[in-house]
């Protein structure tokens, strides 16, 4: 790395495989390629993505386009922008703590679910598909606003039937046979922005050759990820999961490539991003339909895949 390398400080909100583009990317050196320096890291416990964005203390966050949507909402007008998309998909699975053979979505009727409670869009995508399902949610006891480990712990004690999780935590789950897959989100609700890259308006106006070349490599990423094999990106990935064993990162790693759930290039389409606002709108998080132009810069992402 050159000394006269640009520093990037780039945080991800959660540490799990749905973002393995931002690993591959990172590990593979992609950054270093366009003179990038990125530091990488995960938002504290406690922290808030958007609040490191706006104090300055990271340069750009892996976050929804839903955070930027609420703020727009509240009255904000410097709400981060986007300019790369991570997730096409939505990436969190149903587990059942008991064997669930030809299971519909009406077996949820009745039984108890522990919903992610950490942030408010993975449950509304499982609203969405609950009632695509022709499934109330009120016919559903949610037991909500657990974190991650509690929801775990609760599932483990059998303490609620069904629980919401990304990979790596529902492949473990699976691998330990405490839980069985039911059923996919991402499959469900087709293509939606669910995750992206995004900046404070004025680090992108003041920096727009860095933001270029960071979307450049982050391109070059997604290229590799889409051609390589299993055992390609688990190598690339496995240095920042070092306690999960290689049989789940391949299993988990393979289903994710399988529902489709990370784009082949950085571009935000218009259509996903309609499908999240949408999402959020019919969910009561978001009143107004904000254009895409108010929150997403296409520009870098096409002049990525124009190079």
């Amino acid at each position: 790395m050159s000394a006269n390398a640009t520093p990037m400080r780039v945080v991800e909100t959660f540490h799990n495989l749905f973002y393995t583009p931002i690993y591959v990317a990172v590990t593979g050196g992609f950054f270093y390629t366009e003179g990038l320096n990125v530091h990488f890291s995960t938002v504290p416990e406690g922290g808030s993505a958007m609040e490191m964005l706006r104090s300055g203390a990271a340069d750009l966050t892996q976050t929804g386009i839903s955070r930027s949507l609420m703020e727009l909402d509240a009255g904000r007008e410097d709400a981060p922008l986007h300019m790369a998309e991570i997730n096409q998909r939505d990436g969190f699975f149903l587990l059942s703590r008991q064997p669930v053979n030809d299971w519909t979505w009406k077996h949820l009727e009745g039984s108890t679910v522990a919903p992610v409670g950490f942030t408010p869009v993975p449950w509304t995508s499982l609203r969405t598909a609950l009632l695509k399902n022709r499934v109330e949610p009120d016919r559903l006891t949610l037991i909500e606003g657990l974190s991650a480990a509690e929801a775990i712990d609760r599932f483990r004690r059998a303490e609620v039937e069904y629980i919401q999780m990304p990979h790596p935590q529902a492949q473990t789950l699976v691998d330990e046979g405490v839980g069985h897959f039911a059923t996919a989100l991402g499959p469900e609700l087709g293509y939606i922005c669910y995750s992206s890259f995004a900046a404070m308006p004025e680090f992108i106006d003041a920096n727009p050759d860095t933001i270029q070349r960071f979307v450049n490599g982050f391109g070059k990423a997604l290229a590799w990820l889409a051609a390589a094999d299993d055992t390609e990106v688990v190598e690339r990935v496995s240095p920042l999961f070092p306690d999960l064993s290689t049989g789940t990162l391949e299993t988990a790693i393979h289903q994710y490539r399988m529902q489709e759930t990370w784009p082949t290039d950085p571009l935000i389409g218009a259509d996903g991003y309609t499908s999240m606002r949408d999402l959020m709108i019919d969910a009561g998080l978001v009143r107004e339909r904000h254009p895409y132009d108010s929150v997403v810069r296409p520009e870098f992402a096409r002049n990525a895949m124009d190079r």
